[in-house]
């Protein structure tokens, strides 16, 4: 091989190397954007998650006076449901009313959590009070999220003479494979859930 050939390969050695280095760089950034942190809201996520397709029997164990007649029915949490990898969706049945459902999603790449209610009435159209509920509040962590009262909820509770709900501040505790609590809680307002996780149900 005479000099001028050596001389023209050695600028195409070095652009194929540059250009396989740069090639490389571009996948490994996009590997890292597409990799997401577990966040504490996402974990907690990911664990309601693993629950679909399942429901749980349940009771209230708080003792207002204006939840007698739930304290007398069984409660049934789901059958939950996965409706993509950042929603789910669980079922509330109180004895044979099956007007609830809560629904949890995922935003900002597991950096919020919103938590809403959906209420029908009788006849299965939308209840006025209805879709409230509030994004996870930092406290927040991988077992136990609490939710204040979204401003949207408030807007809806004056709306329909619910003044006493502005304050709302719902939460979940999740003891894993074992129980699942629910709270609701604003000042002279207590109401606890639990639902058994040892005795899932199809």
């Amino acid at each position: 091989m005479n000099f001028f050939s050596s001389s023209l390969q050695a600028p195409i050695k070095f652009r194929v190397i540059k250009t396989l280095g740069f090639a490389l760089g571009v996948l490994s950034l996009t590997a890292c954007a597409e990799t997401q942190v577990e966040t504490p809201l996402s974990a907690f996520h990911h664990s309601i998650q693993s629950l679909c397709g399942q429901s749980f029997q349940g009771k209230v164990i708080s003792q207002d006076a204006v939840d007698e007649d739930w304290r007398r029915e069984v409660l049934t949490l789901g059958p939950i449901t996965c409706l993509s990898e950042n929603k789910t969706s669980m079922a509330l049945d109180v004895g044979a009313d099956k007007s609830r459902v809560w629904s949890l999603e995922m935003m900002d790449q597991g950096q919020a959590l919103e938590f809403k209610h959906a209420h029908t009435l009788k006849d299965g159209s939308p209840d006025p009070v209805t879709n409230y509920g509030g994004m996870a509040s930092g406290e927040s962590t991988a077992t136990r999220v609490v939710f204040p009262v979204d401003q949207e909820s408030i807007d809806n509770f004056r709306e329909n003479g619910l003044d006493a709900s502005v304050t709302n501040v719902w939460s979940f505790t999740l003891v894993p494979e074992t129980s699942l609590t629910y709270e609701l809680r604003r000042e002279n307002r207590e109401f606890i859930a639990v639902f058994d996780l040892t005795k899932p149900s199809p």
